[in-house]
């Protein structure tokens, strides 16, 4: 891959897409960064999704993430799964896990879903809280047994916010317990639904213990079976960094992008729609992600481009100003997230000199 202050010169590919294939939801999650709950009002019919999929072989795309709203509301993700699978191409999908039953678990090893993402937010009250639905959390932890014991490869995947930052030693062991080996833990990002009340935010403290509790527990996690996996917009350049998991800087729209499920083509699912490049039904994929101004944020970085939280960090080039989706969600801007803890232990640094 090449990149250059000319993005004509890009010669990247899009080796892993996440794909909306609804943003229908049958919840209202509170910190749902894309306001999930009613489709689209143009999404993708069938035929249009199937011949989206013959265009992924000559992007080069070697993963595509099912995702939502609630991929699992869309009947057709079988045939989409199937014909991607046919292609070659990894197909594995991320749920709140209300559909998630023995019949759900079957179609998606008979039609090639290699692996599922299955949301908890917390211990019981508070992720039933955040999910707004009562006894959620107690149908969710025996449909990932279930999920275990069919033999499909499950990972649990936590939004780390303000309510749940210091539950996660308890909810590891109740993960343990359950025999759930893979966990993501992602920080929340303040978009969408998550951007309206500040009762889930991270603090800077609470980022910092984030790191700590990672630093401290993964090693012990590994022991008794479990790995233990970091998103993104964790870090950057300390000892509390997910070090299997090194940071070169943003990925969107160099080896991945997000598609809508009404064909809008952005960096990642996590930026909102604003940031839409192109959409699918207007231009090919390839068209999109090979125009000479496409993702420029990041295919035309130069120190130039830091925020005040990322202007003079020594770390800047290998950086690049860290998660583009949480810097925009922070900040209105790229290359500029505070969410960062070598930043913000310079910033503590700092105040304590003023006084």
């Amino acid at each position: 891959m090449k990149i250059s202050e000319d993005s004509a010169m890009f010669d990247g590919f899009p080796f892993i897409l996440g794909w909306e294939l609804t943003l229908a939801c049958n919840l209202m999650c509170g910190h749902c960064g894309s306001t999930a709950g009613l489709p689209r009002e143009k999404e993708f019919t069938t035929g249009e999704a199937l011949a989206l999929c013959e265009q992924f072989p000559g992007m080069l795309v070697q993963e595509v993430d099912f995702t939502g709203g609630e991929p699992l509301l869309r009947d057709d993700w079988p045939l989409l799964a199937k014909r991607l699978n046919d292609y070659g191409i990894t197909v594995k999908m991320v749920t709140n896990g209300i559909l998630l039953d023995k019949k759900a678990v079957r179609l998606m090893q008979d039609s090639g879903v290699v692996a599922v993402g299955i949301s908890i937010d917390g211990l019981e009250p508070t992720h039933d809280y955040i999910r707004g639905r009562p006894g959620l959390f107690r149908n969710l932890m025996a449909s990932i047994q279930d999920a275990i014991r069919e033999g499909l490869s499950s990972t649990v995947i936590t939004s780390v916010n303000h309510l749940n930052i210091h539950e996660l030693s308890n909810l590891m062991n109740l993960l343990l317990d359950s025999g759930v080996t893979n966990w993501r833990l992602q920080p929340l990002f303040p978009l969408g639904r998550a951007s309206r009340g500040g009762e889930l935010f991270l603090s800077d403290q609470d980022f910092l213990d984030f790191g700590k509790f990672v630093a401290e527990r993964k090693p012990l996690a590994r022991e008794k079976g479990m790995e233990m996996r970091t998103g993104d917009a964790f870090g950057y350049f300390t000892e509390l960094d997910d070090a299997d998991l090194p940071w070169n800087g943003c990925p969107a729209g160099l080896i991945s992008c997000g598609i809508t499920s009404d064909g809008g083509v952005k960096g990642c699912l996590s930026m909102p729609d604003e940031l839409i490049e192109g959409n699918l039904r207007e231009r090919d994929f390839w068209d999109i992600w090979f125009d000479s101004g496409a993702f420029s944020y990041n295919r035309g970085f130069s120190s130039q481009a830091l925020g005040e939280f990322c202007e003079g960090c020594e770390k800047s080039t290998e950086c690049r100003g860290g998660c583009s989706a949480m810097s925009y969600a922070m900040t209105g801007r790229f290359h500029n997230d505070p969410y960062c803890f070598c930043g913000m232990r310079t910033r503590s640094r700092q105040a304590r000199s003023k006084w």
